[in-house]
């Protein structure tokens, strides 16, 4: 089965190239690195960011441009990695931006990061954002939510952390 593989990716198939990339990794870092960038390289948007992520601690600059790539293809994971990336420069607006698209495409993560983001500055916008990540299943904003509102609604604070809680969330179990 691997060999249909190896033909297709030998051909430029950049799907068969990420599958090898996948199976080998393990068994064979370095040649699944290899087919990682060759599928990168023939356009896989998933192949981009996992470039982007293998290059980060070595090379940041390398690591940013592939994971803007994919992330201008759609990548949400790579806009969240990249507003993490920005937030942790101090680079705020920027991660906000990056936050709010992954965020637009439906990314929980996102919605959750936004809330984090926007706590010490916009209590308001933060609340929404939690609430969008609550609506989502998000149990650490169920417990931040909970924490938000707690002065003002005790009582449906109680209520996220009690859900939170249930769900397994350690903050919301020590809370209660």
């Amino acid at each position: 089965m691997h060999r249909r593989y190896e033909v297709a990716a030998e051909a430029g198939d950049a799907d068969a190239m990420l599958f090898l990339a996948t199976v080998r990794a393990r068994d064979d870092p370095e040649a699944s690195r290899v087919w990682f960038r060759r599928s990168a390289e023939a356009g896989n948007v998933h192949a981009m960011y996992i470039v982007g992520l293998l290059l980060e601690p070595r090379e940041a600059d390398a690591s940013r441009s592939w994971l803007e790539r994919a992330a201008e293809h759609g990548h949400v994971d790579a806009m969240i990695k990249l507003g993490v990336l920005a937030q942790e420069v101090g680079k705020k607006g920027e991660a906000r931006q990056r936050y709010a698209r992954a965020a637009d495409r439906g990314s929980v993560i996102a919605m959750f990061n936004l809330g984090l983001l926007l706590e010490g500055s916009d209590r308001d916008a933060a609340r929404g954002w939690y609430e969008k990540a609550v609506d989502g299943g998000d149990v650490d904003a169920m417990f931040n939510l909970g924490r938000l509102i707690e002065g003002d609604e005790p009582d449906a604070a109680r209520e996220l952390w009690e859900r939170a809680a249930a769900a397994g969330q350690p903050e919301a179990q020590e809370r209660l």
